[in-house]
């Protein structure tokens, strides 16, 4: 039987069941490169309004998966739209895809995908419409998510403590006119050239017989944006719903 998620908006009091819940999902990574985890203290200005964390609870009240979205300050050093030098108004208007993680037996129900699209839903209405998020290029599933959401590969910086990222941007549609470019998804200095180029990561592919994946680029086209509403979150509603597929 399909269990029934509920979502809701995370409270101080669920930050320690939070932390806990992400530890493990990074003791159950095959690397520790795959995942960067946070402390309560990172998630509690995003409790008091520098973002927002959405829960899932499986249908005995366990957590299950969460998704965290935080507004950095439009001069806050970490802001990843520094990385490619967008504007002061588009910095203000940037929201970091933190991380999404879902508690192991509960994968395989595409929890993760729907936590984010969710989150996203709710935190455009403060105005943060530009979304960004980081991923280490040997994470296909992660790269793939963030895809799905409307991201691109635009940037790379080692973060972390000096680990490898692609940074994620969205915005823009890949040009299918031209013909493709594709790179394994370790061959850091080539993605840097590609990227530098002005070229995007636009999709991810399964090497034949190999474990590696590979990333397509192409140009981007530019898309119209929909404006952004000047207005903050004033409620973030609890409701249930049935998790289908896979996480």
């Amino acid at each position: 039987m399909t269990p029934l998620i509920t979502l809701r908006s995370a409270e101080a009091a669920d930050l320690d069941t939070l932390v806990r819940l992400e530890h493990q999902v990074e003791d159950s990574l095959p690397s520790r490169d795959i995942f960067a985890t946070d402390e309560r203290e990172f998630y509690e200005p995003i409790i008091l309004g520098a973002g927002h964390i959405l829960l899932a609870f499986d249908d005995e009240n366990r957590l299950a998966g969460a998704s965290v979205i935080r507004f950095p300050a439009q001069n806050d050093p970490e802001n990843l739209g520094l990385a490619m030098s967008l504007p002061a108004e588009e910095l203000a208007r940037v929201r970091h895809l933190e991380s999404v993680f879902v508690r192991p037996d509960m994968q395989g129900r595409k929890l993760a995908e729907r936590l984010v699209r969710e989150n996203m839903r709710l935190t455009e209405e403060a105005g943060r419409t530009i979304s960004m998020a980081t991923a280490w290029p040997g994470n296909a599933a992660s790269l793939k998510l963030h895809l799905r959401l409307g991201l691109y590969i635009r940037a790379f910086a080692f973060k972390y403590g000096g680990k490898p990222r692609f940074i994620l941007k969205s915005g823009g549609s890949a040009d299918l006119t031209t013909p493709p470019v594709l790179v394994r998804a370790m061959d850091i200095e080539r993605h840097r050239a590609l990227l530098a180029s002005g070229l995007a990561g636009v999709a991810v592919h399964s090497s034949d017989g190999q474990s590696v994946p590979l990333v397509e680029y192409r140009p981007l086209t530019k898309k119209t944006e929909r404006p952004s509403p000047d207005k903050k979150i004033n409620e973030l509603r609890s409701f249930s719903d049935i998790g289908k597929g896979k996480a």
